[in-house]
C-alpha cells in the first residue's frame, strides 16, 4: 500500500452519495477489533476512523491505534468512534477533529449512546435507522435559536430522547413520549432543521486528514507495550506487531489491553 494514501473507516455517518472521489482515499466499512492492527506490517499514510462498531461486534481497541501511531501513522478522529477514540487518545498523538469529539474531550457528553445509532448494511449505503443522540442535541439547539422551540420544550424532548434505548430513538418515537404544546411546530420545521451533526464532523475530520497528506504531520515518539493481548489479537488477525522490551508505561494503563 502507499504510504500516502489515506484509509478512511466511515458508514453511516459519511453515505457514499457524500464521499468526495479521490484516487488517494481507501474506504473501509466501520472498524471493529483487528482492523487496524492489520494495518501495521503495511502502513499507510495517514488513518481517518469516523465509524466504529461496538455492542454486538468488538470494538476496535486503543492499543492497536497506539501501534499505528507508533508506526508513523498520523490518526485522525471524529465524528462517531473515531470522536469517542480520539478523546481517549489525544494525550498520546491523536488527532480529534470537530463538535463532537470536543464534547466528548470537555466531558459534557460521556456515554457511547450518544453516538450510536442502528443503520443498515452496506449493500443499502448504511442507511440510519435511527437518530444519534448527539443529532438530537444539535438539533433541538438549532430549533431554539430559530424560534421554533422553547428552551423547556427541548429539555424536555432531549429528556425524552436520553430515555430511550439508541435503536429505538427516532424524531416520532421521540415527539410520541409526552405531550407538548409546540409539537406540531417543531414537527414542521423539523424536515428542513434537522442537523447532522455526525456528517459535518465526518466531513471535517476528512478534510483535515487528507490535508495531512500534503503536509507531514510531527508525530510524538511513542513506546507501546506488548502486552499477551495485543499479541493474542496479531496472531488472529494474521500478523505479528514487532516486539520491543521495556516496562508498561502511561499508553498501556490508557489502552487497556
Amino acid at each position: 500500500m502507499s504510504r500516502l494514501s489515506l484509509l478512511i473507516f466511515a458508514g453511516p455517518s459519511l453515505p457514499t452519495a457524500r464521499r468526495p472521489a479521490e484516487p488517494r482515499f481507501g474506504w473501509r466499512p466501520p472498524a471493529s477489533s483487528g482492523d487496524l492492527i492489520r494495518l501495521v506490517e503495511d502502513p499507510p499514510h495517514a488513518v481517518c476512523l469516523i465509524d466504529g462498531y461496538f455492542d454486538s461486534t468488538p470494538s476496535v481497541w486503543h492499543k492497536e491505534i497506539l501501534l499505528l501511531m507508533e508506526a508513523g501513522v498520523a490518526v485522525f478522529g471524529g465524528a462517531s468512534m473515531g470522536a469517542l477514540r480520539a478523546a481517549e487518545l489525544d494525550r498520546f498523538g491523536m488527532i480529534g477533529i470537530g463538535a463532537i469529539y470536543r464534547l466528548y474531550r470537555s466531558g459534557r457528553i460521556e456515554g457511547d449512546d450518544e453516538v450510536a445509532l442502528v443503520h443498515a448494511p452496506e449493500e443499502l449505503d448504511w442507511r440510519p435507522l435511527s437518530e444519534p443522540l448527539v443529532d438530537v442535541r444539535a438539533t433541538l439547539s438549532a430549533a431554539i435559536r430559530q424560534g421554533a422551540l422553547s428552551r423547556a420544550g427541548a429539555g424536555a424532548l432531549l429528556a425524552d430522547a436520553s430515555s430511550l434505548h439508541y435503536g429505538e430513538r427516532s424524531w416520532a418515537a421521540i415527539l410520541s413520549c409526552r405531550p407538548l404544546p409546540e409539537r406540531q411546530a417543531f414537527a414542521e420545521w423539523l424536515p428542513c432543521g434537522k442537523v447532522r451533526l455526525k456528517e459535518r464532523d465526518a466531513l471535517r475530520c476528512l478534510a483535515a486528514a487528507a490535508a495531512a497528506l500534503g503536509s507531514p504531520v510531527r508525530l510524538r515518539p511513542l513506546h507501546v507495550p506488548r502486552t499477551c493481548f495485543i499479541e493474542r489479537l496479531a496472531a488472529d488477525c494474521g500478523v505479528s506487531a514487532p516486539r520491543r522490551g521495556g516496562s508498561p508505561t502511561a499508553a498501556e494503563a490508557a489502552s487497556g489491553a
